[in-house]
């Protein structure tokens, strides 16, 4: 509930005024107090004098003892204080509305992000909610709006409430398109690398392997200086691995397609690259002659070689089902390297996270297909598709014939 209502002839400026008057003198003393009460006195008095008032200069002079609030907040019974410094806060930022110059403006709302997250121990749910206020204080498009965004989302993570932000991230992309006049490509992808890195911290991995896969897609195109950061190439191996160790992450062509990806295959850490390449069009046999070669780079990066065997396997069940009706259990079994009594259970798997949509047919030690995942969608996948839709149309003019030819007959 506010404190600090202008009713009638109450001034909420005095209101707040006196209210800091007290927190002033219980923190540090007459003293503080009264230079506090004379510099107010002196900035306020021309307001009996015309009814142009300059809100800044009493604005800089409330931030000036702002900081100090949060301290004052006991730990015991602390919801009465902390219901009295937002509503102290309330009033700043109507009077931060209040600023008519665009740099006055500009100043104010860093100044008052800086000190809402300076401090990450001190009332670290009271700062969010504040940041948060202020960020709904503007207009959907003014440039203020994703700077206080970003803001949030950093300060939500140092305090370890990134959690209570995650809700609001389904509309992030309504809300960049209110800020695309002023958003530059740096904006974008340091915004995407950031929320994936604290998103990944809250052991969201497929969440943060979306985000950072849209960080990736903002290189496409860019110069080679560019790809060529630091940063990027972190990101990239984060990239790599996650899409290695997700067991939900099937598509990897999307992810070979990126400027990123293929410059970061001509390093010397570009096995990863490799690897990816076998999830994309590799077999069981290709992933043990890989990892032969290459099990530094599964020490080096905490892969799980059981777990890489798991994913192709599923990948090259889908290939094999491509394009067929029906497969033996037998021939399933060769192709993964399975015996035919443990087989059953890895087709069981691939229907159930829905890399083929078939059923068993256990009398005849079959698998009956209706479709499968596809690995990848080149020249070859287009002629069939092509040859498909072919089909379709020459069946579909000859049940018009027929229907045509049956109702000449009548």
């Amino acid at each position: 509930m506010a404190t600090f209502i202008n009713y009638g002839e109450a001034d909420a400026t005095v209101q707040g005024a006196e209210w800091l008057q007290r927190v002033i003198q219980l923190q540090q003393g007459p003293e503080a107090e009264e230079k506090f009460a004379e510099r107010f006195k002196a900035l306020h008095t021309d307001v009996e004098y015309t009814r142009q008032y300059d809100f800044g200069p009493v604005f800089d002079l409330f931030l000036d003892h702002a900081e100090d609030l949060f301290s004052a907040i006991p730990e015991s019974r602390a919801e009465e204080k902390i219901k009295e410094v937002e509503s102290f806060f309330a009033l700043v930022l109507s009077m931060l509305l209040m600023l008519e110059e665009a740099e006055q403006l500009d100043k104010a709302t860093n100044r008052l992000c800086e000190i809402f997250s300076s401090s990450a121990k001190q009332q670290p749910e009271l700062r969010l909610r504040l940041l948060m206020n202020l960020y709904n204080a503007f207009p959907p498009t003014l440039d203020f709006r994703y700077r206080v965004f970003k803001y949030i989302i950093d300060f939500a993570h140092t305090a370890n409430l990134f959690d209570q932000v995650m809700p609001y991230l389904e509309y992030l992309d309504a809300w960049m398109a209110d800020w695309t006049a002023y958003l530059t490509i740096d904006d974008k992808r340091t915004l995407f690398r950031d929320i994936a890195r604290y998103v990944h911290a809250l052991g969201k991995r497929v969440d943060s392997f979306q985000y950072l896969k849209r960080y990736h897609q903002l290189f496409q195109g860019a110069s080679a200086d560019a790809i060529k950061d630091t940063k990027v190439h972190e990101s990239t191996v984060q990239l790599l691995k996650d899409a290695i160790q997700i067991p939900s992450v099937i598509q990897f062509d999307d992810i070979l397609s990126f400027d990123t990806v293929k410059a970061f295959g001509k390093t010397k850490e570009g096995s990863l690259v490799k690897l990816c390449e076998v999830f994309f069009s590799g077999t069981v046999s290709d992933l043990t002659d890989f990892h032969k070669k290459n099990a530094a780079v599964f020490k080096e990066h905490d892969l799980e070689i059981q777990d890489c065997m798991s994913k192709i396997k599923l990948l090259s069940l889908a290939t094999l089902a491509h394009n067929r009706s029906e497969m033996t259990l037998k021939e399933v079994a060769e192709k993964l390297g399975e015996s035919e009594e443990n087989i059953e259970r890895w087709v069981v798997r691939a229907i159930s996270e829905g890399i083929i949509d078939g059923r068993i047919d256990q009398l005849n030690h079959k698998v009956l297909v209706k479709s499968a995942f596809q690995r990848k969608f080149e020249k070859e996948e287009w002629a069939f598709l092509d040859g498909k839709l072919s089909a379709w149309i020459d069946n579909l003019e000859s049940v018009i014939k027929f229907i045509g030819d049956q109702k000449a007959v009548r």
